[in-house]
């Protein structure tokens, strides 16, 4: 194998790369619809400044791992499995109150799901141990 071939980024890992960047996408247009809804009930400005916090720390991670930092992959696992108790299981209960959002929050895990699964195949461990 090559230089030039070793250092590529490997197709799986450059499809998870834009999914994370979808998820993103995803989060933001969630959030907005969730400041229209309530903008009349409290001041979203807490909101706001978390949610680009953390957009922020995800583009970063997302960066990272595009880059072949193998941390930023597992920190990504390690994100997902900490939001399935915190964050995934309540998605569930409040889904026929804020369908959209919540429809839409389903839609963010299963591309992140498939996104890890991407980074774990067999071609990408091997380029992540580079």
């Amino acid at each position: 194998m090559s230089d030039n071939q070793r250092y590529k980024t490997p197709e799986k890992v450059a499809l998870a790369i834009k999914l994370f960047y979808l998820i993103i996408g995803i989060s933001i247009v969630r959030t907005a619809i969730t400041v229209v809804r309530h903008w009349d009930v409290r001041t979203p400005d807490f909101l706001i400044f978390s949610s680009i916090f953390i957009w922020l720390i995800s583009i970063f991670l997302v960066y990272m791992t595009g880059k072949g930092k193998n941390w930023a992959r597992w920190v990504m696992v390690t994100i997902l499995t900490i939001s399935i108790p915190l964050s995934i299981l309540p998605m569930f209960s409040s889904l026929v109150h804020t369908p959209i959002p919540n429809l839409l929050g389903l839609v963010q895990v299963l591309l992140y799901v498939w996104a890890l699964v991407l980074l774990f195949h067999t071609t990408s461990s091997t380029w992540f141990k580079k």
